[in-house]
């Protein structure tokens, strides 16, 4: 499933069977509310999936991919709910876009000036 918001694109990819709406609207609503703070990101790519060989207080797997013109940014959380993986992702994900926005509006690492004489 894909979605195309201003000029970021979101792709979810999620087991139809145990994921439904009420889970996947806050992380599309969460990732398109990045786009406010870095104006880089071009696609968001959200993978729910269940790991078979971890136990099951850690078999639900969420995975979130930022895109951004030269860089990307990607979190990794599992847990016994797809849910509370989603929630820690994002959570995570939310300190990693704040600091590239701290990054992206810092002094810049080399100033060059021009003095005509």
């Amino acid at each position: 499933m894909a979605f195309r918001f201003e000029s970021m694109i979101i792709e979810i990819h999620a087991p139809h069977s145990e994921v439904n709406e009420s889970i996947l609207k806050p992380i599309k609503e969460k990732v398109l509310s990045f786009s406010h703070q870095i104006r880089d990101i071009v696609k968001a790519e959200i993978i729910l999936r269940d790991d078979t060989t971890a136990t099951p207080q850690e078999s639900k797997i969420c995975e979130i991919r930022l895109t951004l013109y030269g860089d990307s940014l990607f979190v990794h959380r599992r847990s016994h709910s797809f849910n509370e993986s989603a929630c820690m992702a994002v959570h995570e994900l939310e300190k990693a876009v704040q600091e590239q926005a701290r990054l992206n509006h810092g002094l810049p690492d080399q100033i060059t000036s021009t003095v005509k004489v």
